[in-house]
């Protein structure tokens, strides 16, 4: 009996590309999987929309796999990969929730309207707990956080991403930001009376 070999990413996604193997499409997804998962929670709060969009993501970049074009090898292609895969789960994320219709548009606000208030981060923070405050923001908020501050997106990009002026969203990711603060003072306030 023939022994299969085992499969590394750049393996399976080349494989992918190439013959549109299903053992290489299940390596993938059960490889990325718990990455593109989180990527799809930080824009919604629903497991169950998080957990669709995140299947949609993979439907998607297997149906795009021959445009994915690198040439790099090991570390370098599996984030050049990882990084193609955000993308398409932050676009399909993004669409959602521009279908859902939460978008409210906003007067332009300056930026300097808002008060600077400085927090320092307790190193006893988890990822758990900033996650639970990430998602007690609205969903423009939160989503204008996560391409700016997460995903490295300029302003100028969420604004065409998202169909906003720029100042738009300056003024959404200050709001975030404030809120954050606020909220995590507040968490470190309740967590201290105990």
């Amino acid at each position: 009996m023939k022994r299969k070999m085992a499969l590394s990413l750049e393996d399976a996604v080349r494989c992918c590309a190439q013959k549109g193997d299903e053992r290489s499409k299940e390596f993938i997804y059960k490889s990325c999987y718990g990455y593109v998962r989180a990527i799809t929670m930080r824009y919604v709060k629903n497991e169950f929309d998080a957990e669709e969009l995140t299947n949609e993501s993979f439907l998607r970049a297997f149906g795009k796999m021959t445009t994915f074009n690198n040439n790099d090898t090991g570390e370098r292609f599996e984030k050049s990969f990882r990084a193609w895969l955000a993308r398409i789960a932050v676009n399909l994320s993004i669409d959602f929730l521009r279908a859902q219709k939460q978008f409210m548009s906003l007067d332009n606000v300056k930026e300097d309207e808002f008060d600077k208030q400085r927090v320092d981060v307790s190193s006893n923070l988890d990822v758990a707990d900033i996650m639970k405050l990430l998602l007690q923001l609205p969903e423009i908020q939160r989503t204008i956080f996560n391409l700016y501050e997460v995903e490295g997106y300029s302003h100028e990009e969420v604004s065409k991403m998202l169909g906003i002026p720029e100042s738009t969203s300056r003024t959404y990711l200050t709001r975030a930001k404030k809120k954050l603060r606020k909220l995590y003072l507040a968490s470190t306030d309740i967590a201290a009376r105990y």
